[in-house]
């Protein structure tokens, strides 16, 4: 009878350590579940009476982008800017009349952080008119860095570091960080890849060596297009677009020329750039085009076909930020076939010997862009030969461009759009002419939907020219016009 209670008392004993395991192994997986299905936070999204924005590359380790669309109130007196429910900022216009930018960036923050943030428009006394959608957003890990002057970049002014930059890029991983400290950086072109980001400090300087065959395409025919890549090559290809790529701080200088190329005549067409000035000015755009000239080019094709500062072709999600583009040989930035371009708080200083900034694709927002002494200063294209059948949504705030020939340009070809464009506080100084629209009519094509706001023309000689078509694209809201004396 005990061996019966015995082996009785065994099989409950069993029994008990195995239902323990099961409950034990169910505890372990509800665990699980509830880690990897419950959102990191535990906030929510909560409605407001207008969207708040979170840019695709706006939030790093330390910062947090926010956009908002402008709140349409005429009692509008700025924006307060809140996170964990304190306000912290206030957006006020600088001035009487000057726009007031529905972005900001929050600086300071700590990393892998969960922030509540909110924007409320208010009039002028402090009182909220409308407020925005809560939105909890968190702040990046550390982002692994690396530093320039460890694989043997040398910032003397001198040394070529083509072979050693583009070993460190090669090594930025993905979400990674190449930074170049104090000092001036030659090099030749330079290919970036996606999800990375090239940080120069404010006094780093990355400047063209002076030979054309640094900049000169892999396999170049010479019968076709420009030969040369910019000093920063963005290049997507067949797999996909190049992506994710910010560009910040610091100076990026093509070494084009030694002068400025501006002659005394005030004309609107581009004067060409003689031989003999070329010799006399040129530094790396001589030897660009002295270099066609040998391949067998005329001196009128070599010189068509300068280098630009960054080019980028088949990219998305693109960031230029606090940087001075200077001296390019031809222009400073060309994008094709470009989603989502982003340029903040960016500077633009040519020759006249070039544009600032050639785009077409989907989504290009420009904030304190400012160019200086351009041929033309934004050329927007749809159709040959970029490629983009609908070129749209430019959102542009605080432009400035001054001392220059044309300040934008729109042209399209075959049916192809050019579409929905809206620039708010645009300033033109000494500006021949505004803006220029080269319109292709076609069925199914044009250029339409452009609306430029709050805008000062000062010193300028005329206003728009539409070419043969027969309506403006453009609505002008709030702007004064000062003639050219």
């Amino acid at each position: 009878m005990d061996i019966m209670k015995q082996k009785r008392y065994r099989t409950y004993g069993w029994w008990a350590i195995g239902l323990s395991l099961i409950l034990a192994l169910l505890g372990l997986g509800w665990n699980m579940y509830v880690k990897y299905t419950t959102p990191v936070t535990k906030y929510v999204v909560e409605a407001g009476d207008f969207e708040l924005q979170i840019p695709k590359l706006g939030i790093t380790s330390t910062t947090i982008s926010l956009a908002w669309n402008p709140v349409n109130d005429d009692r509008l007196a700025g924006y307060d800017i809140y996170v964990n429910q304190e306000k912290v900022k206030e957006i006020r216009p600088s001035a009487k009349g000057v726009s007031i930018i529905p972005r900001i960036e929050l600086k300071g923050l700590e990393s892998d952080t969960v922030y509540l943030v909110q924007v409320k428009a208010v009039d002028d006394r402090g009182a909220t008119l409308s407020d925005s959608s809560k939105v909890p957003v968190k702040t990046l890990p550390k982002e692994p860095r690396l530093e320039a002057t460890a694989y043997g970049a040398v910032g003397d002014g001198i040394t070529d570091n083509t072979l050693a930059l583009q070993k460190a890029i090669r090594d930025t991983p993905a979400g990674g960080i190449l930074h170049l400290s104090k000092g001036v950086y030659r090099t030749g072109t330079l290919f970036l890849h996606s999800y990375m980001t090239l940080e120069l400090d404010e006094d780093a300087v990355l400047m063209a060596v002076n030979d054309s065959a640094a900049f000169v395409k892999p396999n170049y025919v010479v019968t076709g297009g420009t030969p040369y890549l910019g000093l920063l090559q963005l290049e997507g290809d067949e797999q996909g677009p190049i992506e994710n790529v910010v560009i910040r701080g610091g100076t990026i200088d093509g070494y084009g020329w030694k002068e400025d190329l501006l002659q005394e005549e005030n004309t609107l067409e581009a004067d060409a750039v003689t031989q003999d000035v070329l010799d006399h000015t040129g530094l790396l755009s001589k030897s660009e085009v002295q270099a066609a000239m040998r391949r067998g080019a005329s001196y009128e094709k070599g010189n068509s076909t300068r280098s630009s500062l960054v080019v980028i072709h088949h990219g998305k999600d693109i960031f230029l930020k606090n940087t001075v583009l200077k001296n390019a040989s031809a222009h400073m930035v060309e994008a094709t076939q470009v989603d989502q371009l982003s340029i903040q708080e960016v500077r633009m200083e040519g020759r006249h010997s070039g544009d600032g900034l050639h785009w077409d694709g989907v989504g290009l927002l420009t904030q304190n862009l400012v160019m200086e002494r351009m041929q033309q200063g934004i050329v927007v294209l749809a159709g040959h030969p970029v490629g983009s059948s609908v070129t749209e949504l430019w959102n542009a705030y605080n432009l400035q461009i001054r001392h220059s020939r044309v300040g934008i340009a729109f042209a399209n070809t075959g049916n192809t759009w050019i579409q929905h464009m809206y620039l708010q506080g645009l300033t033109m100084e000494d500006v021949l002419l505004a803006m220029r629209v080269r319109e292709t009519t076609t069925i199914g094509g044009g250029i339409r939907d452009i609306v430029v706001r709050d805008t000062q023309l000062r010193g300028i000689a005329q206003q728009i020219d539409i070419g043969n078509k027969r309506n403006s694209p453009t609505e002008w809201i709030h702007t004064t016009v000062e003639p050219l004396n």
